[in-house]
């Protein structure tokens, strides 16, 4: 298993600086930027307005919402990593901005009903033992009236120019079978039909990834199971790590995945 896939139990890695990179490298990429901004737009945040942000990470977009919800209104940042939320509230320090950030489990969140203007998840259910379950509890803890937004990816969508394409597939597939909600992305417009959201939008975002965001999920980890899995061969694997490294080398990488945007109302 690659660390990506550890994001939902980060604190029992004792490798938080791991994740912290990645995400900061996700962040920066214009592509991501692009989903997140519609996110917020999608949210209709104003000034006096409460947002609750599940599964916060370090805290970027809860400081950003907090900027747009100010004077009078609070951004709470939840996540199941005290790493991370140590982490948010560094960064919330340094840059002189007064949010709330909880360590708190998603799936039974110690809040009351209709707390919250906004509650947003950011590729955060694919790593929950239950997406439907937080998706719930996120919906009862909005206000009637306000707004849910989601953005989750689906791991089939994941797209590389390399040589061999049967190759890359077998990879791909071992990646997004191994990974407990690889299909979440596609899964989630039943979702928010069948728990009763109200003015439902779907938006698809494609992504595209750098090396540091496709290694954890293409790289030596997955190539290792496929091998143990006898989906390819131990030569193969040697050959689909040197052309990884080797379209690196010779600026021919592109790679792309397309996540998925949900809104709607309760």
């Amino acid at each position: 298993m690659t660390h990506l896939a550890k994001f939902g139990s980060i604190d029992q890695t004792n490798d938080a600086a791991y994740f912290i990179r990645f995400l900061d490298e996700a962040t920066a990429q214009p592509s991501l930027q692009a989903y997140k901004q519609h996110m917020t737009a999608l949210m209709e945040l104003a000034p006096g307005k409460s947002v609750l942000d599940v599964g916060c990470g370090t805290g970027d977009d809860v400081r950003l919402m907090a900027d747009l919800v100010a004077p009078r209104g609070n951004v709470v940042g939840i996540d199941n990593s005290l790493a991370m939320i140590n982490e948010a509230n560094r960064r919330a320090k340094d840059a002189n901005v007064a949010v709330d950030f909880r360590v708190l489990d998603a799936m039974k969140l110690p809040i009351a009903d209709g707390t919250f203007d906004a509650c947003r998840a950011d590729r955060s259910l694919m790593h929950v033992p239950d997406s439907r379950q937080v998706l719930t509890e996120m919906r009862r803890v909005t206000k009637v009236g306000g707004r849910v937004v989601v953005f989750e990816v689906d791991f089939e969508t994941l797209t590389i120019d390399a040589d061999d394409r049967m190759l890359a597939r077998k990879i791909g597939h071992t990646w997004c079978d191994g990974f407990k909600n690889g299909w979440l992305g596609r899964r989630m417009p039943r979702l928010f039909t069948e728990l009763g959201f109200r003015e439902i939008s779907l938006t698809p975002h494609i992504m595209i990834l750098t090396p540091g965001m496709l290694l954890p999920l293409l790289g030596a980890a997955t190539t290792e199971r496929a091998v143990q899995n006898g989906t390819i061969t131990p030569d193969e694997a040697k050959v689909w790590l040197t052309h990884l490294d080797d379209l690196q080398k010779t600026g021919r990488f592109f790679s792309t995945m397309t996540g998925f945007l949900l809104a709607g109302r309760k």
